[in-house]
């Protein structure tokens, strides 16, 4: 059985300028640090992407659907609301603007949407670079911004921590890059590149994936690798498996009395006609085993699970073992196990 989890994002607006700097740093070309203090990967991981399309569909630098539609930056998540990690300076500057008094509240709804509506963006910052360079984080936590306008700031400095405020539906940083206004999808560099590369992902699908103007510093590979499809997380439930309880990382761990066990997977950025193949194994055989229906579209976030209900006294002491696969084109592009013993 599977669940999709909404696919709600964020809509990054500008928000108000607090404050106003003079004597910016010149910067003929900027380049770009990762603007969280994570490991990619393991405790955080590249959501969304900027969508290069004006239309109303979606493409992304790798000629990919890891977005949505009229997404202007790049998100990196945690896993759930009960992690989080240092939002840091991309690029040194001068701070242009700031915002801290929003609560964080994952947007699920319309009616949560209108809470917000204006002030998307949630809690962040605006840093200037010089020649016209801006970088914009968003969705900090509620009382975690470090800096002031007009401050001057080196890159890696702490600006706070990722959260959920304003418009998002998962705990991340937003960032977005803008050159005298106009948002520049950091892997790319202009938007010449930009329109250059959706010509050549609708063309042949491949858009010639060279990235010789990206602005960033990191390995490009290491981040666009989410965009393809990756499990996040696996697990073990006493319960079905719901989305927003392992969003708000409230999902029980199964005991020997646990009336059922379930194992789950979480995956980012699945296509169309891609698996999630899971087996659970417990210290007398298979529990519960699904190869998984093909899934019928671009998905943001997808939850899987499988389990079994308890028709005995409890479950046996001893190892369970869940595996699960993200299977494409009839190949295993990614495989991940979790063993939890009692």
């Amino acid at each position: 059985m599977m669940r999709r989890i909404g696919t709600i994002g964020l809509m990054a607006g500008v928000f108000a300028v607090l404050g106003m700097a003079s004597g910016t740093p010149a910067a003929a070309d900027l380049e770009l640090t990762l603007p969280i203090d994570c490991t990619l990967g393991e405790d955080c991981f590249v959501q969304n992407y900027v969508d290069i399309d004006p239309a109303d569909t979606v493409m992304t630098a790798s000629c990919e659907r890891a977005g949505y539609d009229g997404h202007k930056g790049t998100d990196f998540r945690v896993l759930n609301t009960a992690k989080s990690a240092d939002v840091i300076a991309a690029a040194p500057g001068v701070v242009k603007g700031v915002r801290d008094e929003m609560p964080d509240r994952l947007v699920l709804s319309e009616s949560d949407r209108e809470q917000v509506g204006g002030k998307e963006c949630g809690n962040g910052v605006v840093i200037a670079h010089g020649d016209g360079w801006e970088t914009q984080y968003c969705h900090l936590q509620l009382g975690s911004v470090t800096v002031k306008a007009g401050q001057r700031v080196e890159r890696g400095a702490r600006l706070g921590r990722v959260g959920y405020s304003g418009f998002a539906a998962f705990p991340h940083v937003h960032l977005s890059v803008r050159k005298n206004g106009e948002i520049i999808d950091p892997f790319l560099g202009t938007p010449d590149n930009a329109r250059s590369r959706l010509e050549g992902c609708r063309s042949d699908g491949s858009g010639s994936l060279q990235y010789q103007d990206a602005l960033w510093q990191a390995d490009i590979n290491s981040l666009l690798i989410d965009a393809s499809g990756k499990i996040i997380e696996t697990g073990f439930a006493d319960s079905p498996v719901k989305s927003i309880d392992v969003e708000r990382a409230e999902v029980s761990t199964p005991a020997a009395g646990s009336p059922a066990f379930v194992f789950f997977a979480r995956l980012i950025n699945v296509r169309k006609g891609d698996r999630i193949a899971l087996r659970l194994v417990g210290p007398e055989g298979v529990l519960a085993e699904t190869g998984g229906k093909p899934i019928d579209g671009q998905k943001a976030q997808w939850v899987a699970f499988a389990g079994r209900k308890l028709k005995q006294e409890s479950w046996p002491a001893g190892n369970y073992v869940g595996t699960a696969m993200l299977i494409r084109d009839g190949e295993i592009i990614q495989q991940e196990t979790a063993v939890l013993s009692f």
